[in-house]
């Protein structure tokens, strides 16, 4: 690597999986990243749970939204996050959305994916598959069939779920995240330098990856 080449501009992003605002900021960061021709990056993700309260089995979906919003209040909850991933040419499918997942297994792929360099796709099919098609990715079948398509052998990731491993290690990692001072996501650091907080337009977001790559 040559002193003129800093190599691929970390991008690290803090965010849930349930998260409608993390999944808008995913598509505009890569949106971002694909306007600059030739621009190599490096995305990783890192684990933050909006409900700690949520149970390990998920909740209904409707009485979690009653219990969070007030019954008068889903519809305006709602409202504006559809709103803003229309933007994007998404519809977000809350009607298909039946339970409200534990999103600590979700995050446990999402880790265990990375040394396999195939986390970015494993992040994007949680999302699609939650915001798009209402599926329960806090339920382990769901999360082997993300893997398999994302080339992951579903046999391992199966009995990586089942068992304990990397389990002690995440609860440490979401409490570090917390203890830190992130209390609101999504949360993007580009090179180690620039921090951006929540959504915000795209130009915004190029400045902030043009600044990183000047200061690499």
């Amino acid at each position: 690597m040559s002193d003129d080449d800093p190599g691929p501009i970390p991008i690290d992003i803090v965010g849930d999986l349930v998260c409608p605002t993390c999944f808008l900021g995913l598509r505009l960061v890569h949106a971002v990243v694909g306007s600059v021709p030739g621009l190599a990056v490096d995305i990783r993700w890192y684990p933050f749970q909006l409900d700690l309260d949520i149970p390990p089995g998920g909740m209904d979906r409707p009485a979690y939204l009653e219990a969070k919003y007030g019954a008068g209040g889903i519809e305006g909850a709602l409202a504006g996050p559809a709103a803003l991933a229309r933007e994007f040419g998404l519809e977000l499918a809350f009607d298909r959305i039946t339970r409200q997942p534990d999103t600590f297994d979700a995050h446990r792929l999402v880790r265990y994916s990375y040394a396999f360099g195939v986390q970015a796709q494993v992040v994007e099919r949680l999302f699609q598959g939650f915001f798009l098609h209402g599926l329960d990715i806090g339920d382990r079948g769901v999360l082997v069939a993300v893997a398999a398509k994302s080339r992951l052998d579903p046999d391992a990731v199966g009995a990586f779920l089942a068992s304990d491993e990397d389990v002690p290690a995440l609860r440490q990692e979401i409490a570090d995240i917390r203890a830190s001072g992130v209390t609101e996501v999504p949360r993007f650091t580009f090179a180690g330098k620039q921090d951006l907080v929540g959504l915000h337009s795209a130009d915004v977001f190029a400045d902030a990856l043009f600044n990183a790559i000047e200061d690499a």
